[in-house]
């Protein structure tokens, strides 16, 4: 009794799925069109969901197919099919929409647990698991573990704003692979030669500068686009963005490549001079063209796809015949323009013929106009290579009859030449020793202005403070007496700066020179750090400094002052408030080694290839916008090199740590 009750559920089943062709899938199955066993429904709002076009379905509204590619021209509804398959392989079932440009395609089919499976994808969709969106649609259908094994029934809704075209398969992993492999072989095959042709005739056109090649390579070029990228889909090469603007606008370079092509005929077939009365009907050609040039860039491609078909096939049909008619004119040359251009005329015409529903749709239909396209176009490049060559010997016999006029202009010009040429090696000997006297003196204007504004900020704006204040009248006698006794040392701190200014302004007009003597650098540091005080009471800073003795070291104390100044004053300026800085003395048996610590917010992003390059480079900000690293650094730099030292810049975390050594005194 239980055995009977599941034939009965069977047979219902089996009934009510074999209502259109069953699609059996084996591991043999070959990869062909199943457009026969395949029902549709055309939705001409759009607006249609699953539930109403089953509802529809079960109403008996779906047509049977009797095509094995459906062909549903350039119209604005969408279109849903419907196809029962038993998958009987051992593996998963594909189902393959053999085309790239539709816009939108939905698949729906039924999970294990009442869940619905969907997939979306097209030409203007992004990336979604289960579907492979290539040069064709690859959907995913599962195997046994994924779906109700049985029968099963898939909808697939499909959208487009051009003509559409839908050779269906559905095949096993191994069908799919092997097919794949055989169509790229014989894809990359004419693709490299497009790309040969393209690059091959731009050279041509480098070299002789004839405007045929560049419009000839034009020609190619947007064909390329146009075959490649969007007939072909290969466009998602590049991306989803990209495959989705040349879905939207193909007739783009379609056009350009229509527009190249008859400029490109008018000029090799020398119609203007042997046929000028066509060159009107040219021009009505031409015209219409730039108007779907224009339109495409507008986005009216579904207005003008029907158009672009029978206007690509007149013009077509217009170019090959007035390669005849240049021919009987006696251009000889026309006779490979006639045989190449068949190869582009009559696949166009078989394919518009097939579109208008003379032919029946194959899927090597879709591979003539690419194919015929290529060989039009080696034809062609072999053309203009009997081109090139003619060029080439009357070049030959023009260099060669003005060979020995050239000869005696260039001897009589040569010895003015060589007299100018003396003369003008002179003049750019001295030109060139007033420009190296200019850079130099500019540079060592722009170190000294630099220095000036770098040096004397901090000193004055600790004394600014203090008249703002009294301004204010926020101080008191006893606190502005009290201020000013301790702004003295800012005073001698800029007396102490100009002076050493003016030196090493004087030192730099013959050159850099270091005078090194003995100086306790313990002391030095400490009476600057006196100086910065202010600027470090403000941010809030603490300064730890280092060193248990008074090291004396050999150096020209100005310039080694001035390293130290511009170390400290830029760890000040880029440590965060509230943050320490770290400034260490040590000493070897030769050399006292300098060590200036402080943290930095955003030290990733600090370059430290810029601080060794020995370049005077951009200058950053501090935390509280004080203007940062610019001359200074470069400066410390020139003065640690002369005094025997290298600086050295370490990024550690969010420490940054410019060191430096000097020999101990002597």
């Amino acid at each position: 009794m239980r055995y009977a009750l599941i034939l009965l559920v069977y047979l219902a089943s089996f009934s009510w799925g074999y209502a259109q062709p069953l699609i059996n899938l084996n591991d043999s199955s070959p990869y062909s069109n199943i457009g026969r066993s395949v029902s549709y429904l055309e939705d001409k709002t759009g607006g249609l969901n699953l539930a109403a076009v089953k509802a529809l379905d079960k109403g008996g509204r779906f047509l049977k197919s009797d095509a094995e590619i459906l062909a549903f021209g350039n119209r604005r509804s969408a279109f849903w099919m419907k196809l029962n398959y038993f998958n009987k392989s051992d593996g998963k079932a594909f189902l393959v929409i053999d085309v790239p440009n539709v816009e939108s395609i939905d698949l729906y089919a039924d999970l294990p647990g009442s869940h619905q499976l969907h997939l979306h994808t097209g030409s203007l969709s992004v990336k979604m698991k289960r579907v492979v969106a290539s040069n064709n649609y690859i959907f995913d259908l599962g195997g046994a573990d994924d779906i109700h094994p049985g029968i099963q029934t898939v909808y697939i809704r499909v959208k487009t704003n051009n003509i559409l075209l839908l050779p269906v398969k559905l095949v096993t992993a191994e069908t799919l692979i092997a097919e794949s492999a055989l169509k790229t072989r014989f894809e990359a095959m004419y693709i490299g030669a497009l790309i040969i042709l393209f690059f091959f005739n731009l050279f041509l056109y480098l070299s002789f500068k004839d405007h045929i090649y560049f419009i000839y390579s034009i020609y190619v070029g947007s064909l390329f686009i146009y075959l490649i990228f969007y007939i072909r889909g290969y466009g998602y090469v590049f991306g989803t963005n990209f495959r989705a603007f040349i879905n939207l606008y193909p007739h783009i370079f379609l056009s350009v490549s229509c527009l190249a092509s008859a400029l490109f005929s008018i000029n090799y077939l020398e119609l203007k001079k042997r046929i000028p009365g066509v060159i009107r009907i040219y021009n009505v050609l031409i015209f219409c063209w730039l108007v779907i040039l224009v339109l495409s860039i507008l986005g009216y491609k579904s207005a003008i796809s029907g158009i672009v078909n029978y206007l690509l096939m007149l013009s077509s049909v217009f170019l090959w015949i007035n390669g005849f008619l240049s021919y009987r004119t006696g251009h000889k040359a026309a006779l490979y323009y006639i045989l190449a251009w068949a190869f582009v005329c009559i696949p166009i015409l078989f394919v518009t013929l097939t579109l208008s529903g003379v032919f029946a749709y194959h899927d090597y239909t879709f591979y003539i106009v690419p194919a015929g396209t290529t060989i039009e176009l080696l034809l062609l490049s072999f053309a203009l290579g009997d081109r090139f060559n003619t060029i080439r010997k009357q070049n030959i016999r023009l260099i060669t009859t003005q060979k020995e006029r050239l000869e005696k202009l260039v001897q009589g010009r040569t010895l003015k030449l060589n007299e100018s040429v003396k003369m003008l090696k002179e003049r750019t000997l001295k030109l060139n020793e007033t420009i190296e006297t200019l850079e130099e003196t500019n540079a060592v204007k722009n170190k000294l202005f630099s220095i000036i504004a770098h040096d004397l900020r901090s000193p004055f704006n600790s004394l600014l403070s203090i008249f703002s204040l009294k301004d204010m009248n926020l101080l008191t006698f006893e606190d502005l007496k009290m201020l000013l006794n301790e702004s003295r040392k800012s005073i001698d701190t800029i007396h102490n700066t100009l002076n050493n200014l003016l030196y090493w302004a004087k030192s730099q007009m013959e050159g850099v020179t270091a005078f090194p003597s003995n100086l306790d650098l313990k002391e030095m540091i400490s009476n600057l750090l006196l100086v910065y005080q202010p600027l470090i009471t403000r941010k809030s800073i603490g300064i730890a400094f280092l060193a248990d003795q008074h090291i004396e070291v050999y150096a020209d104390e100005n310039q080694i002052q001035l390293v130290m100044r511009n170390l400290i004053d830029n760890a000040i300026k880029f440590t965060p408030f509230q943050q320490n800085i770290t400034i260490s003395l040590k000493k070897d048996a030769t050399h006292a080694h300098i060590i200036v610590t402080n943290p930095v917010s955003g030290a990733v992003a600090i370059n430290q290839d810029t601080f060794s390059s020995g370049k005077i480079h951009n200058p950053a900000y501090g935390t509280a916008n004080e203007k940062g690293v610019g001359l200074g650094l470069h400066l410390c730099r020139e003065y640690i090199q002369q005094n025997g030292g290298e600086l050295i810049v370490e990024l550690r975390s969010d420490q940054v740590s410019f060191s430096f050594s000097l020999p101990v005194a002597r």
